[in-house]
C-alpha cells in the first residue's frame, strides 16, 4: 500500500500550475455569482463551482466563465469533460487561446497522452519561445517519455523564462530522483525547505531523497516537523524498500 503511494505521489510531484474557480442557486445575478463563486473558492468546492458556472453559460456563454469550468473540472480530475469545454476557447482568436491551450496540454498529461501535449507545446512555443508554462509542461511529458534530457533542458528553459521558482526547482530536482541523483535532489530541495518553503509535493520529494540518499535522521526530523505520518519509522522502512522511479510511471 506505501509502496504504490509513494510512488505515485513521487512522480506526481511534478508541479503544474492550478487556477481555482466558482458557482450558485437562485437567480444569478452578478452579486449572487460573485458571492458564491468565492465561497465555493475558500472551500475547495469544485463541484459547486462546477454547478455555478454550468447555470451560468446557460444564460450567457461567457469565455471567462467557460474557462472557469473547464479548468474546475481539470482540478477534480474530469480531465475528458474539461476538454469537452475548453474545445471552442482553443480557437486561434480566442483572447483565451493561450491559457486554454496550457490548459488542454495539462489535460492531456494526466490522460497519459503525452505525444499530443508536446505538439500542442511545440505550437505554442513557435508562437512564443519564452512561455515558461509551456516549457515546464513539455518537460514534463517528455520526462513522462522517458526523454529527460529534452526535459532537463526545457525544465531549465522554463526556469530561465521566469516560471515560480519553487516549482522549477520541484521539477528540476524530480529529474534527478527519477536518475537516482539523490544527492543532487537533496542539494536542491533542502535549502528551499530550510528558507522556509512549505509546498507538499517538495516536502515529499526531499523526504524521499533524503532517506534514498541514507540522511535517514533528517528525514525523521523532517517527517515529525511536518506530521506527514503518525508512524515516521514505518514510513522510512516503506521509503527505503520502494522501487526506483522510472520515467513511465
Amino acid at each position: 500500500m506505501y509502496f504504490n503511494l509513494i510512488k505515485k505521489v513521487l512522480f506526481l510531484g511534478f508541479v503544474v500550475s492550478l487556477t481555482a474557480c466558482a458557482n450558485f442557486n437562485k437567480p444569478l445575478t452578478a452579486e449572487n455569482f460573485d458571492a458564491k463563486e468565492k465561497l465555493y473558492e475558500s472551500t475547495r468546492n469544485y463541484g459547486g463551482l462546477i454547478s455555478l458556472y454550468r447555470d451560468s453559460l446557460k444564460i450567457n456563454d461567457d469565455p471567462n466563465v467557460r474557462y472557469k469550468l473547464a479548468n474546475s473540472y481539470y482540478i477534480k480530475g474530469d480531465n475528458q469533460s474539461s476538454i469537452l469545454y475548453l474545445t471552442p476557447l482553443l480557437n486561434s482568436q480566442s483572447p483565451l487561446a493561450t491559457q486554454a491551450s496550457i490548459l488542454q496540454i495539462k489535460n492531456l498529461i494526466q490522460l497519459q497522452q503525452y505525444p499530443q501535449a508536446i505538439s500542442i507545446a511545440n505550437a505554442m512555443l513557435q508562437q512564443d519561445s519564452r512561455n515558461a508554462e509551456t516549457y515546464n509542461l513539455r518537460g514534463i511529458a517528455f520526462a513522462h517519455m522517458g526523454r529527460l534530457s529534452d526535459a532537463q533542458e526545457d525544465m531549465g528553459k522554463a526556469r530561465e523564462f521566469f516560471l515560480n521558482d519553487v516549482t522549477a526547482i520541484n521539477n528540476i530536482a524530480m529529474l534527478s530522483i527519477i536518475n537516482n541523483d539523490y544527492r543532487n535532489a537533496v542539494d536542491l530541495l533542502l535549502p528551499q525547505y530550510l528558507n522556509g518553503v512549505k509546498n507538499q509535493r517538495l516536502i515529499h520529494n526531499l523526504v524521499f531523497a533524503l532517506v534514498k540518499n541514507n540522511d535517514t535522521d533528517y528525514a525523521l526530523d523532517i517527517i515529525r516537523k511536518e506530521r506527514l505520518n503518525t508512524s515516521p519509522d514505518d514510513l522510512i522502512a516503506a521509503l527505503k524498500k520502494a522501487e526506483k522511479i522510472t520515467a513511465h510511471e
